[in-house]
């Protein structure tokens, strides 16, 4: 009898990688387009007003709301945010809701956990997101952003903004000066994109899905941070886990675990931390997942302490 010639963490590794990457690079290239469309048609100015002030972080959270991106899509947005400006405490708000708090997620939490822990799940998401935001612009954490240059596009943000009217209709020239805009974008975050999709590839092929069922033995109280933990290695959509969610508390862990296992995945995964380490110097890095951990935490322990009062 023949054996295969890879083995089948091998295999479910390259498939990971090949459908990762192909899927991230086309979200990055469309994203970006987008991004450029609408910088191009509001002023920088415009960006900013929207983004300034203490309304400038509820309109972050509500664009964080209503854009279903994974964490690593999520980021062509932060960077043309960033460039055009805006205020950083609502970027960073707008960072940490849009991969855990949008209508696919909130559904999918509707119909399997029920409207108590998902109301627990939004309230405490959007709260910890704006209060992060507000907390690291108030530390000055905007002196640790770099962005990266746009070379060999004969244009900056500034000069996209700036572009004369006829060049803003979506003529030929137009669009392909816009997917060139978008490539050089994209290319720029190449070496750090590949390096995470390969990371995550291999986290995804050698870990098997039984190390998590066994964590169900622990106590809650150390559960719950190991789950967070657990999770920033991993890329996954929050949506994406909410099936795998639900066996594990069939297997034995608590919901607070789970939920904290899925921020912690979602809200900053490994390859997610490698691209933005493209733009994030390591003081603020490190207070990201220091924010995505937290968030993790005190929702699980919240979802827990509801479930064990109200006797679920």
């Amino acid at each position: 009898m023949n054996e295969p010639m890879f083995s089948p963490a091998f295999a479910a590794s390259v498939e990971f990688f090949i459908g990762t990457l192909g899927e991230l690079l086309l979200l990055f290239i469309l994203i970006s387009m987008l991004v450029m469309v609408l910088q191009d048609r509001f002023p920088a100015a415009r960006i900013q007003a929207l983004l300034s002030g203490g309304r400038g972080y509820l309109t972050a959270a509500a664009l964080g709301a209503i854009t279903p991106f994974c964490s690593c899509s999520t980021l062509p947005m932060l960077v043309g945010m960033l460039r055009a400006n805006a205020a950083f405490g609502p970027v960073m708000t707008f960072l940490l809701t849009s991969p855990l708090l949008n209508p696919v997620l909130v559904v999918l939490l509707l119909s399997v956990f029920g409207p108590a822990l998902t109301l627990l799940y939004s309230a405490a998401v959007l709260l910890i997101a704006l209060l992060a935001g507000v907390l690291l612009s108030w530390l000055n954490f905007q002196r640790f952003v770099t962005l990266p240059e746009l070379k060999s596009c004969g244009c900056s943000s500034d000069a996209a903004v700036a572009a004369p009217a006829p060049e803003r209709s979506f003529s030929g020239p137009y669009l392909q000066s816009l997917f060139g805009r978008a490539l050089t974008e994209t290319k720029s975050f190449l070496p750090h994109l590949l390096f995470g999709v390969l990371v995550g590839a291999v986290i995804h092929g050698y870990i098997p899905t039984g190390f998590f069922q066994q964590l169900g033995n622990l106590n809650q109280w150390i559960l719950i941070p190991i789950a967070a933990l657990i999770g920033i290695p991993l890329y996954v959509r929050a949506s994406s886990m909410i099936p795998l969610a639900l066996s594990l508390v069939g297997k034995g862990m608590s919901y607070g675990s789970v939920m904290a296992l899925t921020i912690g995945g979602a809200g900053a995964s490994l390859p997610e931390m490698i691209i933005l380490k493209r733009i994030f110097q390591w003081p603020l890095l490190l207070a990201f997942i220091a924010v995505v951990f937290l968030t993790a935490c005190i929702t699980g322990f919240s979802i827990d302490f509801l479930l064990s009062t109200t006797g679920e």
